[in-house]
């Protein structure tokens, strides 16, 4: 199956260079690109290190033009571990304007998926530029920001320094390629220039600045703290959530009318650009309490956390999976005795394998699993066994996806499991207890490897196969037999742990995942079907699992954007769980 590659294409300039080229450079440049690529539902490009997000979400806003770079036959997790082994050479600290820069990084990408370089226009305009008299001039001024240039041929030691208005025109640029790739990653940074300070107050939402001099004692005590502050502050996070910025009056550049500063230390703090506090002296107490304010205002808590709601946030988010195998002998056994009423026979590598799987079941160190082969058999024995003959055959599978060097074969191509799980909701389920009991096993089981259940089927990526997982679930819930249902819940509760995980890291700041689970219809469908349930269940391990999922569906979900809450009030779960309760069906202690 193939995925389509484009390359969004952006004017970090916005405008600028078209504009102010031709009257600076004597030639017409229509943009300074910056490229990304985008490719299985997500925008790739080099900025603080190699980023990840929905396309079209990025700081730069919209891009200028999309341009179709073909398309790519590698799978997901071949694309993802290339780009992986490529975080270590593409860090922000080897930015650099002209040589290493964000459509370096989309040509090797489009190279890599698909074969094809990004167009010429894009990587030679920084030779391009420098082959001006005004990129000579800036030249020196470009390298002090970003290291020796490998385009530098010696003659902008010679040239004039820039005018002005080039340089004013520099200033635009640096700004616009440090956002693309800032290389202040540190959350304090020392500044002695006020158009660079402008430039911070636009780029980050909370911004603390620090007014001070060389010659100002009271500064030399209270500075340490600031700046102890808001590295503590930043602690655990990947994106700066506040900036401390140092601001040095006695500079020549500094513009104090700008900020009306009659004395240091002064302290002023900025949310979104605008200021939104200040007071002047070395104090300590002061000083901490603007900052935890700030902070609260730029990232104000989930309304969740206000609220003590232990019986949620005490559970691990760890999966619900059956990890104990059966009676093995027992097991394959009757799966032989299967094989010889369909009259299949196995050959003699068939053999092998099989029993290599029994051996490797007994000792998980023994590496006698023939992966390829094992695949291989499954999908002649699913053929050929009728379906209520294939419970030994998937209670075998369920074992062996629980171990991490199976689970980690079927992460490269997980077809297999979904046509094991359309199985489930197919045919009819009348005659298969044991068979549709193993397949929903197998389904939680999968996530005990976040990698192949998050991507292939929680994940709204195109290639997903969660419709067959959502599809399995929402039958199996209504099943006749409770041991089904009890499944079908530890099912949905491992969605909504997958679901629960993401969203607790994205309030740490540490989420980097590229697949997604925060899909409101999905949500919604998920938590209709489990509400629908719970109604109708009257076993109190059922309900309590049910209970759980439905809670992690909505702890921390968004406020803005997020149906589930208001899909639940509509449909009364307060009056449903207070006739559960007064059914003595569950505790009061779980509803808390």
């Amino acid at each position: 199956m193939s995925e389509p590659v484009k390359l969004y294409v952006y004017d970090l300039s916005q405008g600028m260079a078209r504009s102010m080229s031709r009257s600076l450079t004597g030639k017409q440049i229509d943009g300074i690109w910056h490229t990304s690529v985008v490719v299985f539902g997500q925008e790739f490009y080099f900025g603080q290190g190699i980023m990840a997000s929905a396309p079209g979400t990025t700081q730069h806003g919209r891009p200028l033009e999309v341009i179709d770079m073909g398309e790519t036959y590698l799978p997901l997790e071949v694309v993802v571990e290339y780009i992986d082994s490529l975080r270590s050479v593409y860090t922000a600290e080897k930015y650099h304007l002209l040589d290493f820069n964000c459509n370096t990084f989309s040509n090797d990408l489009c190279q890599f998926l698909c074969g094809k370089t990004i167009p010429g226009h894009i990587t030679d305009l920084p030779a391009e530029f420098l082959n001006t008299p005004f990129g000579q001039s800036i030249l020196p001024m470009i390298e002090g920001m970003f290291g020796q240039s490998k385009l530098s041929n010696g003659s902008s030691s010679i040239a004039p320094p820039p005018s002005a208005q080039a340089a004013s025109m520099l200033q635009g640029l640096s700004s616009a390629a440090m956002s693309a790739a800032p290389t202040t990653v540190q959350p304090v940074q020392f500044v002695s220039d006020s158009n660079v300070m402008e430039k911070y107050l636009t780029q980050y939402k909370a911004v603390a600045v620090m007014f001070t001099s060389a010659t100002c004692p009271p500064c030399k005590v209270i500075k340490p703290e600031f700046i102890k502050m808001v590295e503590e502050k930043h602690q655990g996070h990947d994106n700066i959530k506040l900036l401390g910025v140092v601001m040095d009056t006695g500079s020549p550049t500094f513009q104090s009318h700008k900020y009306n500063i009659r004395g240091v230390p002064t302290f002023q703090f900025f949310l979104n650009g605008k200021k939104t506090a200040e007071f002047s002296g070395a104090n300590y107490a002061e000083l901490k309490s603007q900052v935890d304010m700030l902070l609260f205002d730029a990232f104000p808590p989930h309304p969740h956390r206000k609220v003590l709601l232990r019986s949620i946030v005490d559970q691990p988010n760890v999966p619900i999976t059956y990890a104990v195998p059966g009676k093995l002998d027992m097991i394959y056994g009757k799966l032989n005795t299967f094989l010889q009423e369909a009259n299949i026979e196995l050959d003699l590598n068939q053999k092998k394998v099989l029993d290599g799987s029994k051996v490797y079941l007994e000792n998980p160190n023994s590496n006698s699993i023939d992966l390829n082969g094992w695949k291989l058999l499954l999908d002649q024995l699913l053929n050929k066994l009728k379906t209520d003959q294939l419970f030994p055959l998937l209670d075998i599978f369920k074992s062996l996806i629980i171990h991490k060097q199976v689970s980690d074969f079927y992460v490269t191509d997980p077809t297999q499991i979904s046509k094991i799980m359309e199985i489930g909701y197919t045919q009819d389920p009348a005659p298969l207890r044991a068979t549709w009991l193993m397949i929903l096993r197998i389904s939680c089981n999968i996530f005990a490897n976040t990698s192949l259940s998050t991507t292939h089927f929680t994940s709204n990526l195109a290639a997903s196969h969660r419709s067959e997982l959502t599809q399995l679930l929402i039958t199996s819930l209504l099943a006749k037999d409770a041991q089904i249902r009890q499944a079908a819940a530890s099912l949905a509760y491992n969605c909504s742990t997958s679901i629960a995980i993401e969203r607790l890291k994205k309030e740490e700041g540490t989420f980097k995942g590229m697949a997604e689970q925060e899909d409101d219809d999905w949500l919604v469908e998920l938590s209709s079907a489990v509400l629908d349930a719970l109604t109708k269940e009257t076993d109190q391990e059922i309900i309590h699992r049910l209970l759980a999922a439905i809670g992690k569906y909505i702890f921390l979900a968004p406020t803005e954007g997020s149906s589930v809450a208001n899909l639940l009030s509509a449909l009364d779960i307060d009056g449903i769980l207070n006739a559960k309760k007064n059914e003595n069906i569950i505790e009061s202690s779980k509803l808390n």
